[in-house]
């Protein structure tokens, strides 16, 4: 046995030194479909994934909990209730706000960081969570000041301490009051366990009551059953809640999270899923280059006395190696690109959830990214492997039309254009019977691409043919002529170009849309006013953060330029299984809703309907929960009890993932009476600037608690927060553009490298360098022509498909826009790169001396 393999390892090395190009290509290609797939997998599990290690680290073996519907919580005696009821065994109290620490760090530069700040009572200890079981031990929680965790202390550039050593002084910026503090710890893994990588910071109850200015009050209870009383409990926790708080099991945490990012999971899974597959099928195209020199191998092993069983292992083990390879590089890549995501707060989900932020990988995304890479490149290999059929010749690739081993007949390529064409109509019943089989439709359009390539690539030469006689262009003749007699090599070429310009505009068309419908979505959102007062940071886009105005309205009413200030209310609210944005916009507001958001109901009439009141406009999937038409009543879960109103309209996500709830502010404060507003708007007087009125207001407001934006401003904010969200989308775009130009450019410099005997054998005969450098520019732009034109073509219905599928099941703002001079310059850039590259190869392939071809000969 380990002799066979050694003798394996021999051959390949033998092909390693004749082929390495083509093996070179078809490694990278099937490492970049690995490092895609790998890359999203991970990222995909490790936003739940670190979430779930905060919530277990805080709340340990509670089960059930209370959860407040408003941003100001509920009384603390809620807390005395629940731990007065039969069944429940232990309860604890805990205050959660959103908020940005700012610091003077240690570099003496100005940080900031925004974060979960937590307020814990003395019993959440006790349900032995191991961050707050050690906090408890090391007795920090009893002075004044925060804990942080490391991933915090990093961010605000604070020193390394130990327990209980002085930290210097933090700002907190919350709720519109920025409150000196100081960090108490900045604690590891060895105190707080995973809570090392979250972005909290933590505090008695107590003191973050006083930081808030909401004293007694909590926004969630804890609650651990007695034994066997689960049940029980739930039902009692029900009855005390009665209607205004919301009753939920610890992990409904993690189930809200995963709503909110399954929409992004899934077009990122969407878009790696094309990548991958584009990228898998460079390799099986790199593969193709080899297909003639592999089948002349076997007919001449064949002829000296293997068994097909000899050649088949043979075949099988230089395809695993390869495989293993590739895949082990794919591996490495995709991980060096998950940390490079992962290190990033995740801030478009950071003000809704507590978060973590390091990789969590599963043992099963690493066996499935290898598994794959090793099986394609086994399947990629596969195809020289029909000679040893046994009603086939043994030197058939010996005996056919052209260069030994290149024969493609007109019949099969007119047998694979009407398979092409079979596919094309097979996807789209598919897609239009049911959307989420978008994945296998694209994928098969990519299939289709490779099978109208033959079909495609002749019509070209065709066309080349006819001018190069009618321009007397000797050397697109030769050109013509050279790429019939390679057939097989010069459609694995044109393929490879193809496949590359497919998965290009299709994935880079679909994301380009959905990032245009966002910024259209938030334009309109933000029009209405002028300039914006919010609290929080750049991850407050949404406008969720309230704050208590006080006196500020009328103060900045008497700020010149300032024709009106107007209230406005929005935040969070757990409805089910998802976390929904709820927007109680001013009745005085030109639009109460984004008209492009609309996908059912006339503008006009929405927007005077919420304008009203006693109206609600539902994001989609919100509508379809509450199964729910125009003109429906719905109940809205409040404080106050259920809120019914009628739907005046359904709508996208309008750029969150699990809904949007749209109602005008008199009946968002119906619902939440005790709400503060979570930004002003402000409408300048005719004539004034707005830059000159927000630059006024700056010095009315604390820079530290409140931001003061012209409505510019805050779009430039909401885009990033947008593009941080679809970041992995924009990477896995940025990637395929890159691998789709290196993979045409090094698959055209590969092929010609494997053709410089054959053209210092023209040398020989008199070719000059400039004529053949000529015919082999020829070649190339055929063979880009074929390419793109076939690639762009079947991209454009695969950027249709992934956009309807993004809408309908995402729910996100995408609407289709071809947008041609976009889809040209992709493809311009990818045939640029690769002309550029393989015109240069191509001038040193042209100068090979003619003794080698002599030689070779001789």
């Amino acid at each position: 046995m380990i002799t066979r393999a050694r003798n394996l390892l021999v051959f390949y090395r033998w092909r390693l030194r004749r082929q390495w190009a083509q093996e070179l290509l078809a490694g990278l290609g099937i490492a970049v479909g690995v490092a895609l797939v790998f890359a999203v997998q991970v990222a995909n599990t490790s936003i739940s994934g670190s979430q779930r290690e905060v919530i277990e680290g805080i709340a340990g073996t509670a089960t059930l909990q209370l959860v407040s519907r408003d941003a100001r919580g509920f009384d603390q005696e809620l807390l005395a209730q629940t731990r007065a009821l039969p069944s429940v065994a232990e309860a604890s109290a805990v205050l959660e706000q959103r908020a940005t620490l700012i610091s003077e760090g240690a570099d003496g530069r100005r940080h900031r960081a925004a974060v979960d700040l937590v307020g814990i009572d003395s019993a959440l200890p006790s349900l032995g969570g191991v961050a707050t079981r050690n906090l408890r031990l090391g007795g920090e929680l009893l002075s004044p000041g925060l804990i942080l965790p490391r991933a915090v202390g990093d961010a605000l550039a604070l020193p390394k301490p130990t327990v209980g050593s002085e930290e210097p002084p933090i700002t907190v910026s919350t709720r519109g009051r920025a409150v000196p503090s100081r960090a108490n710890a900045v604690v590891d893994a060895s105190l707080v366990g995973p809570l090392e990588h979250s972005i909290l910071a933590i505090g008695s109850i107590d003191y973050v009551q006083r930081l808030t200015g909401l004293r007694e009050r909590a926004n969630r209870v804890v609650v651990s059953a007695r034994p066997g009383r689960q049940e029980d409990a739930r039902r009692e926790l029900e009855t005390l809640a009665g209607g205004r708080v919301s009753v939920a099991s610890v992990d409904s945490e993690s189930e809200m999270l995963d709503a909110a990012t399954v929409p992004i999971d899934q077009a990122t899974g969407l878009f790696a899923a094309i990548a991958g597959f584009v990228g898998l099928l460079f390799a099986f195209n790199a593969m193709l280059l080899t297909v003639p020199e592999r089948r002349r191998m076997i007919a001449m092993m064949r002829k000296i006395g293997f068994s097909r069983g000899k050649v088949a292992v043979l075949l099988i083990s230089q395809a695993v190696i390869l495989g293993t390879v590739a895949s082990l590089v794919g591996l490495a890549l995709g991980y060096l690109l998950s940390q490079t995501a992962a290190h990033s707060s995740p801030s478009y989900l950071s003000f809704a959830f507590p978060l973590g932020v390091h990789p969590v990988i599963a043992v099963s995304s690493v066996v499935i990214s290898f598994a794959g890479g090793v099986l394609v490149a086994c399947l990629a290999a596969a195809q020289p492997l029909l000679d040893l059929r046994p009603s086939r010749p043994v030197n058939a690739a010996l005996t056919e039309r052209g260069e030994p081993g290149h024969s493609l007949s007109r019949g099969v390529r007119r047998s694979l254009a009407t398979a092409a064409i079979a596919v094309v109509a097979v996807t789209t019943v598919l897609v239009l019977w049911r959307p989420s089989l978008t994945v296998a439709g694209v994928a098969l359009l990519a299939v289709a691409t490779v099978l109208i390539t033959p079909w495609a690539f002749s019509v070209a030469l065709l066309a080349g043919d006819r001018v190069s006689h009618g321009g007397r262009l000797n050397a697109l003749l030769l050109a013509v002529w050279s790429l019939r007699a390679t057939t097989i090599r010069s459609l694995a070429l044109a393929a490879t170009g193809a496949v590359a310009v497919f998965g290009s505009v299709a994935i880079e068309g679909a994301h380009r849309n959905l990032l245009d419908g966002l910024d259209r979505n938030f334009a309109e959102y933000l029009a209405p006013a002028d300039v914006w007062v919010t609290a929080g940071g750049d991850e407050n886009s949404l406008t969720t953060q309230s704050f208590a105005a006080g006196i500020l309205p009328q103060q900045l009413e008497r700020v010149e330029g300032v024709d009106q200030v107007r209230r406005y209310y929005g935040g969070m609210l757990d409805l089910d299984d998802r976390r929904v944005w709820v927007i109680g916009r001013p009745a005085a507001d030109d639009r109460l809703v984004p008209p492009s958001q609309i996908r059912d109901g006339a503008s006009a009439t929405v927007q005077q309907r919420l304008r009203e009141g006693g109206w609600v406009a539902l994001s989609d999937s919100l509508a379809d929960k509450f199964d729910a038409e125009i003109g429906d009543p719905v109940a809205i879960p409040t404080p106050s009890g259920p809120m019914r109103l009628r739907l005046a309209a359904r709508l996208t996500n309008m750029g969150w993932s699990p809904g949007a709830v749209v109602m005008n502010d008199r009946d968002y404060q119906a619902g939440w009476p005790d709400a503060d507003p979570s930004a002003l708007e402000i409408v300048t007087a005719p004539g004034a600037s707005a830059d000159d009125v927000a630059a006024a207001m700056r010095e009315v407001v604390d820079a530290d608690a409140l931001n003061v934006q012209t409505t510019p401003e805050r779009l430039i904010q909401f885009e990033a927060l947008a593009r941080q969200g679809l970041d992995r989308l924009s990477q896995i775009s940025f990637l395929l553009l890159i691998a789709a130009a290196g993979a045409m450019a090094s698959a055209m410099a590969a092929g010609m490298w494997q053709r410089r005997v054959e053209f210092a054998q023209q040398r020989a005969r008199g070719f000059s360098v400039g004529n053949l450098w000529r015919r082999l520019c020829f070649e190339t732009v055929l063979v880009l022509l074929t390419g793109c034109a076939t690639g762009a073509l079947l991209g454009l219905y695969g950027h249709a498909l992934g956009n309807r599928w993004l809408q309908l099941s995402t729910g996100y703002p995408a609407p289709f826009d071809a947008t041609p001079l976009a889809t040209l310059a992709t493809c311009g850039l990818i045939a640029a790169v690769a002309f550029t590259i393989t015109a240069i190869a191509g001038s040193w392939v042209a100068r090979t001396p003619a003794r080698v071809g002599l030689s070779t000969s001789g």
